[in-house]
Order: structure tokens, then C-alpha cells, then sequence
């Protein structure tokens, strides 16, 4: 049996990744790819004091640790620096994969958004560049509200809707991720791309206001596969998701714009052998389509919501690709009609006092069959200290499949109901 390396693995991977790779032949090498390196500089409270990590120099050790002849695929589930790893690591290796400068346009969000006003401009808002280190690049803006963000971030870290210039320029001097986040991705773009900006950046957009959906698709040596698109539904005015709900309620002729936006440029970055997942939102006023982010990875929240719906876990078409096998996608053949992944979510900060116990859980996927939970939460910890948007709070999260939207609702309450979480506000005193 041969093996396949999995970079960078999280715990949804190491539970699901080994059923998957024993049904289509392979074994799984895992390897943390930097460890916990990224994951200490997320959270609200980042650990800025340790040494940066020099990812040039932990390509050469990974070549040299697992190159040999049982080595058949590289691949991971995490775009940075998982992806951007897998695709230097395959060329390097000679192995299926991306080539690295179509991975690195998606993240970062400043040459994406070049590239979609190329080859899809109707679908690319209008976009302003920032150098936080000179704010006179803030001059040229005349577009209020928008969006700021950083050219590389995670999870929507440091995005904020700007109102009015005064708060653009204050917001800009202090939204860029530490630079021992960024300085990984910046020596990638030096030594993959001729590109004359790094992600020391921040990137300034147009507003973008309607129904949000997350769609997910693959190349396969140049054939595009959109496997289909799911509903993003939000907390009322927030940028917090509530769930993932797939199949889309969108009519079909959005759906198929959407499809049509998405292949054109991925096709037109050249980019193949592997997924991909856009964000995107449809408002319906102006019956307008734009890009919110293209993400050069599996979306790791959904596998086995087209696995209760169609019949094909999207964990297999990863694995699949990374070994060069044309994966076989099907539609429809699932057991439930629709299927979500519902998010435990707080808008408070809170300690963590006690978790879910294994026995807990239990009961929940014994109620709810097919069900899935994750716990996000660290006991003893704030949900502060953990990888967060810039507001709200993350917990944990159930996916489900049902019959009808109505029904997914009450399960989902029903099972919030039996787990058994302990969650203390945090208290702040006044000074």
C-alpha cells in the first residue's frame, strides 16, 4: 500500500482522513508541518515572543524526511501553509499537485482580486490597496462604507465594515496580522512568484450587501468539477455564521452564473489539481454577483454534508486528486435531502469550565444519526485565546442532515439541549 502525506492535519482530519484513504488504497502519513506555530499567533492574545518560522528551510527537511519511492501524493486541508506547502512539496517531489503561484493569487487577496478584474470584472468589487506603513495611499479612496482587510489573514481576522475616512485611517495603522503570521507566506511569494508585493498589506473594498454561499469545486488535469454550492446564513447584522446549509435555495439561474464565474477564473489562473472553495454573495435588488474570496483548499466544514446529501464525501475527492485519480462525484444519492453544519456560537467572551464528555456527545449522534459534533472549545481556557472572527465567539459545531430546513432546526436545538457545556462570562474589572 502506498502512502499519502497529509500536511498540517487538524483533529477533523485525523478522525475522518483514515476510513476514507482505507477505502481508496493508501496509508496516511501525517505531519504537523510547523506545528502549533500559526495557531499561537491567532488568538485575541498572541504569543509573540517565540522565533519566526523559516518555511524555505522546513521545505528542505520535509523533502529530505519523506521523499522515497513509497511516497505517492502530498496534499492537506488547510490552505496556509498547508496548500502552498503541498504545492512546492509536489513539484519538488514530482508528484500530483497545483503548481505554487496559483495557490498564492487565491491567498493573497490583493493579486486575487487583480486576476478576477481580468477574467471575471463583473464579479470583482471595487478594491483600493493599502500600505499600512504609508497612509498616503488612503488619499485615492472615495468609496463609503467598505471593507478593510488584510491582503493575508485567517477566519476573518482584523476585517472591519469602515464608515467614513477618519476610522480608515485609524483602523489602517493596526489591522495587519503579527508579522511572524505573515513572514512564512512573504518568503513563499519571494521565492515562488516575480511578484513586486509581499502581504505586508491591507486591502480596502467596495461593501458588499445580499445572500452569502460558499461554493466548492476541483480540477482534475484541467476539467473543472463545481460539486456545488452552499448557503451561508448569518446572525441578523453580523458577519457571524449561524450555519452552512447546502443544497443552496438560490434559483438554478444564479447558481449556474455562479458555477460559470468560478470556472472561467479558475481556468484563467491556470490553476489544476486540486480544490477549491469561493465565497460569494448574490444580491438580489441589483441581480449581482461578486467574489467575497477564492480559498485554494477543501472547505474542511463540509465533507460530509455532500456525503448525507449526494453520496460522496468530499475528504475522498482530496485524497483521490493528491494520487492522481480522476474522482468519481456523485449527485443526489445520499440519504437526506438537505444536511448543515450548525455553529455553537457566542457573542460574549467566556471561560471555559467544563466540555461535552465523550458519553455526552454519544447521545447525540445516537438521537441524530449521521450527525457529527466538534468541540472548539479548550476547557480551562477563554474562548478569547482560541482562533476567532474579530466577533464572536465559537464553541463548537454540530453537522446534521434532514428532511426539510424546519426539521434541521429543531434537531439542531435538540441536540445544543443535551450537550452538557459549562460556560462562565468572563469578568472584566472596571478601573
Amino acid at each position: 500500500m502506498k502512502d499519502l502525506l497529509i500536511l498540517c492535519p487538524t483533529d477533523r482530519e485525523r478522525r475522518n482522513l483514515p476510513r476514507i484513504a482505507e477505502k481508496i488504497g493508501v496509508k496516511l502519513r501525517f505531519d504537523e508541518f510547523g506545528g502549533d506555530y500559526f495557531d499561537v499567533l491567532l488568538g485575541q492574545n498572541p504569543k509573540l515572543d517565540i522565533q519566526p518560522l523559516e518555511i524555505m528551510r522546513l521545505l528542505d527537511e520535509t523533502v529530505q524526511h519523506h521523499y522515497d519511492d513509497n511516497l505517492i501524493g502530498v496534499t492537506s486541508g488547510v490552505g496556509y501553509p498547508g496548500m502552498s506547502a503541498t504545492a512546492v512539496l509536489s513539484q519538488r517531489l514530482n508528484l500530483p499537485g497545483p503548481k505554487p503561484e496559483p495557490i498564492l493569487i487565491c491567498e493573497h487577496k490583493y493579486y486575487s482580486r487583480v486576476e478576477q478584474e481580468k477574467y471575471v470584472p463583473s464579479a470583482t468589487p471595487k478594491f483600493h490597496l493599502i500600505d499600512p506603513k504609508n497612509l498616503d495611499t488612503l488619499n485615492d479612496i472615495d468609496f463609503f462604507p467598505g471593507f478593510l482587510k488584510p491582503v493575508k489573514s485567517c477566519m476573518s481576522m482584523n476585517a472591519f465594515t469602515v464608515e467614513n475616512k477618519s476610522q480608515l485611517e485609524k483602523l489602517a495603522k493596526d489591522s495587519l496580522l503579527p508579522e511572524l503570521f505573515i513572514k512564512p507566506f512573504n518568503d513563499l511569494v519571494r521565492n515562488c512568484t516575480n511578484w513586486d508585493l509581499d502581504a505586508s498589506y491591507l486591502l480596502y473594498e467596495e461593501l458588499l450587501e445580499g445572500l452569502q454561499v460558499s461554493l466548492e469545486g476541483f480540477v482534475f488535469n484541467g476539467k473543472v468539477t463545481i460539486m456545488g454550492i452552499i448557503d451561508a446564513i448569518m446572525f441578523p447584522n453580523t458577519f457571524s455564521f449561524k450555519r452552512f446549509q447546502y443544497p443552496s435555495k438560490l434559483t438554478v439561474d444564479v447558481l449556474l452564473r455562479m458555477e460559470q464565474i468560478a470556472t472561467d477564473f479558475i481556468t484563467g489562473i491556470g490553476y489544476d489539481n486540486a480544490m477549491f472553495n469561493f465565497e460569494m454573495i448574490y444580491n438580489p435588488e441589483k441581480d449581482s454577483i461578486h467574489i467575497i474570496e477564492i480559498n485554494p483548499k477543501i472547505a474542511s466544514q463540509f465533507p460530509d454534508l455532500f456525503e448525507k446529501v449526494d453520496g460522496t464525501n468530499s475528504y475522498a475527492v482530496m485524497l483521490e486528486i493528491a494520487i492522481g485519480k480522476e474522482p468519481e462525484f456523485l449527485r443526489r444519492q445520499g440519504k437526506h435531502d438537505i444536511a448543515a453544519s450548525c455553529v455553537m456560537r457566542t457573542f460574549e467572551d467566556m471561560l471555559v469550565k467544563a466540555l461535552p464528555s465523550k458519553e455526552n456527545i454519544a447521545e447525540v449522534e445516537k438521537a441524530f444519526p449521521d450527525s457529527l459534533v466538534q468541540i472548539i472549545a479548550t476547557n480551562g481556557k477563554r474562548l478569547s485565546e482560541q482562533s476567532q472572527d474579530s466577533h464572536s465567539f465559537r464553541y463548537g459545531l454540530i453537522n446534521m442532515g434532514a428532511g426539510s430546513e424546519e426539521e434541521l432546526e429543531k434537531n439542531f436545538e435538540e441536540a445544543c439541549s443535551i450537550l452538557e457545556f459549562d460556560l462562565q462570562p468572563v469578568l472584566t474589572a472596571k478601573k
